[in-house]
């Protein structure tokens, strides 16, 4: 179903990618300086150098068409990625390799999560943590014993949060409006509730969440308002609109979305976090391509960020 409504032949992703860059008065992919002024072309391309950290670059620099030779078979790609299909179904469906379809699956991810970035949050706001396995598949370099398909159930698991579980931390408002991040590895603070949230909500936001302490001391710290529902204790709602019922749904839709997948390594995860998000705007709202790409080429830090994911806090 996907693919038929995001198909579209006419979109030019060059063409595209220009208008975004002029209209952040092309601002320097390196040091994100608006001081920046043109110095000639490369290959019939206009090329930029920025005058505070003395960098060149181009309108492509950082985003996810760099260093991409087939850059126009996104339009291809994209709809059958959307549609769930496999990195080799996708890879032979667009032409191109395995592995170049893996690359292809996390620069997009990683340009999708320009959307979570700018993601804010208003009016009553359900903040929960979620804990998943911490995964290092596909590693060739385990600094454990590799777990055997199927031995699973004779080794004994840590009991309670440890290091063995990553945190994701999920809020949505009543608009619909999700935010979804990686936050730590075991227990989660309220440091880090403070690094994902404090940029994130609105104004005169109210924050409900259960009765874990962290929140209380995030919104505490940020003056908030805080409506703790203690679901334990089997109190769902409060005062007849303060509930958690819509983000625990979508923790349930996110595990059981993620187990298609056959297992996420953690390096990876917030790439899926971003898609998992983007998906529900799909689905909802019937986006075409357009849609996609619009977000996609308006980030150029996505090739920097694809990079980087090797060197994320909470793999090493």
């Amino acid at each position: 179903m996907i693919e038929g409504f995001l198909y579209d032949n006419e979109i030019d992703i060059t063409k595209e990618q220009n208008k975004e860059k002029g209209s952040i008065a092309n601002n320097c992919p390196h040091c994100e300086s608006t001081k920046t002024r043109k110095n000639g072309h490369q290959y019939g391309v206009q090329r930029f150098v920025c005058n505070d950290c003395k960098k060149n670059f181009r309108v492509s620099t950082g985003s996810v068409t760099a260093h991409l030779k087939k850059k126009e078979l996104l339009k291809v790609y994209i709809p059958n990625m959307l549609a769930g299909y496999s990195l080799e179904k996708c890879a032979k469906l667009t032409g191109i390799s395995k592995q170049t379809s893996f690359d292809w699956r996390h620069k997009i991810l990683s340009a999708l999560g320009k959307f979570q970035k700018e993601q804010m949050l208003s009016g009553i706001c359900e903040s929960d943590d979620v804990f998943i396995e911490f995964s290092e598949k596909g590693s060739q370099n385990l600094k454990r014993e590799p777990r055997k398909r199927g031995k699973s159930v004779f080794i004994k698991k840590k009991r309670g949060i440890n290091n063995d579980k990553v945190a994701i931390l999920i809020s949505c408002d009543r608009k619909g409006n999700k935010h979804l991040q990686v936050a730590t590895r075991g227990r989660i603070s309220a440091a880090d509730i403070n690094n994902i949230l404090k940029d994130k909500l609105e104004p005169k936001t109210v924050l409900c969440t259960d009765g874990h302490r962290s929140f209380e001391a995030f919104a505490k710290e940020n003056k908030l308002e805080h409506q703790t529902i203690k679901v334990s204790a089997k109190e769902y709602v409060k005062k007849g609109i303060y509930h958690v019922q819509h983000v625990n749904q979508t923790a349930q839709d996110l595990k059981k979305w993620l187990e298609t997948f056959n297992g996420v390594s953690t390096k990876y995860l917030q790439n899926y976090l971003n898609w998992y998000a983007l998906k529900s705007i799909i689905n909802e709202n019937q986006s075409p391509i357009k849609k996609t790409l619009a977000i996609m080429v308006t980030s150029f830090s996505a090739w920097y960020e694809f990079k980087g994911i090797v060197n994320l806090a909470y793999i090493n």
